[in-house]
Parts: C-alpha cells; sequence; structure tokens
C-alpha cells in the first residue's frame, strides 16, 4: 500500500509585494502571467521546482503551455519575465529549476498527517487540573491511615 503524500505552497503574505510578483503584474496581461505563474509552481512541488523539458513539443514554452493548459504566448512572456528578473536558474540544456521555489514547499506523508492528529487529540486529552488537589486529600489518608495503625 503506497502512503499518500501530500505536499503545500507556502505563500507568504506579502507575496504581491514581491519583486517578481510586482514584475509579473506589470506586464501586458500581468495577472494571467502571475496566475500561470502560480500554477506553474502547483505543478512543480513534487519535483521541487524543478522542470524537465521532454521534447514533446517543438519547443520548451509549448511544453509548459501543455502541460499547464494555458496559452503559448503567455507562457512564452512567464519565461522571458522570469528570466529577467532571475527567476529560473538553468541546470542544463533541457532542466531548469524555480528559484524562489526552494524555501517555499512543504510535504508530509497521511501517517505523519495522521500521527500529528493522534498526538493533539492525546495532548487534548490530558489534563493536569485537579491533579494537584488529590494530592493533598491522598497525603491526608495516608497520614490518618498510619496513625491509626501506631
Amino acid at each position: 500500500m503506497s502512503e499518500k503524500r501530500y505536499y503545500w505552497l507556502k505563500l507568504y503574505d506579502t507575496f504581491f509585494e514581491n519583486k517578481t510578483s510586482k514584475f509579473l503584474r506589470k506586464l501586458p496581461d500581468g495577472d494571467k502571467i502571475l496566475i500561470c505563474y502560480l500554477k506553474f509552481q502547483l505543478k512543480l512541488l513534487k519535483t521541487e521546482g524543478i522542470f524537465v523539458y521532454e521534447n514533446l513539443c517543438e519547443n520548451i514554452a509549448e511544453e509548459i503551455a501543455l502541460f499547464l493548459d494555458e496559452d503559448v504566448n503567455i507562457i512564452k512572456l512567464l519565461l522571458s519575465a522570469l528570466e529577467k528578473a532571475n527567476a529560473i536558474e538553468l541546470l542544463n540544456d533541457n532542466t531548469f529549476m524555480l528559484t524562489e521555489m526552494q524555501d517555499l514547499i512543504g510535504s508530509e506523508g497521511s501517517s505523519a498527517a495522521r500521527v500529528r492528529k493522534h498526538r493533539q487529540i492525546y495532548k487534548a486529552l490530558q489534563s493536569n487540573e485537579g491533579v494537584t488537589e488529590c494530592n493533598n486529600d491522598v497525603t491526608f489518608l495516608l497520614r490518618r491511615d498510619r496513625e491509626r495503625d501506631r
């Protein structure tokens, strides 16, 4: 049985204020480009931001457009903008990485989620209220029993 793995992309509350987001939004069709950028990041979560060009299409922009199910022209604008913003690092001829993603990725398996939930429930069930009050009663009863036995 294979374990499910959950991934997430952390977005800071300053996402729309960072230089890459501002740069993308100022371009023609900037909102579409920014949506494609987010969509691209989400698709690359499992590979930690690395995209491998598999030569399915004539060029990398067409393959990414196919991968994201988006317009090729928007993807071309996105790629050129990310290159200008130094948000892409070429690893080799067929592979590149979205550099900002390395700090934004998180993941956990289903068993880790289950254990975390169990620990929260267990912690909620444990309570120290009333424990110290009972200790006084027990101490008093033990002393009384000892005195009686003498």
